[in-house]
């Protein structure tokens, strides 16, 4: 009898050891996450905040050379975005105005909140070239298996 759980705690103990490996971790291709990541850029400051506003700019004209980018202003960052808005300027980010230029020259997407608009009585003509007022469904579009974003 004790002979026999000796060798039934033994097989057991082996048994424990072998590794069973029924599904591999899959490889991601880094070619597949090139082609899918994009990085969206919350803007809610204004001129009033001026270090977050440049900063938001320049970090998405640092991702637009290799990534989508979706840039969506709200709150006090609607002033940001119409044709009177102030130049920010602040090294080493340079000026709004520039970096707005080479945002909408490298394919960026600008949104402006519409519901903002309203309460800022802004109107889509008063709104900068190259920004335009935010669409739901291209907003969704975009996100859609995505998940970088960065808040200012």
């Amino acid at each position: 009898m004790k002979n026999t759980a000796i060798v039934l705690l033994l097989l057991l103990t082996a048994a424990s050891c072998i590794r069973v490996n029924d599904n591999p971790v899959p490889q991601v291709s880094m070619k597949h996450l090139a082609e899918t990541e994009g990085v969206f850029i919350h803007v809610k400051k204004g001129a009033d905040h001026p270090h977050e506003v440049l900063m938001a700019l320049s970090m998405a004209s640092k991702f637009a050379s290799d990534y989508d980018v979706l840039m969506y202003f709200d709150i006090d960052g609607i002033e940001m975005v119409t044709n009177d808005a102030p130049s920010l300027e602040m090294e080493p980010f340079g000026s709004s105005d520039e970096l707005f230029k080479k945002l909408v020259n490298a394919g960026v997407t600008i949104f402006a909140c519409p519901g903002c608009m309203e309460v800022y009585g802004v109107k889509a003509s008063d709104l900068r070239s190259g920004v335009t007022t935010a669409d739901k469904h291209f907003f969704f579009d975009f996100t859609d298996g995505r998940i970088i974003s960065i808040d200012y």
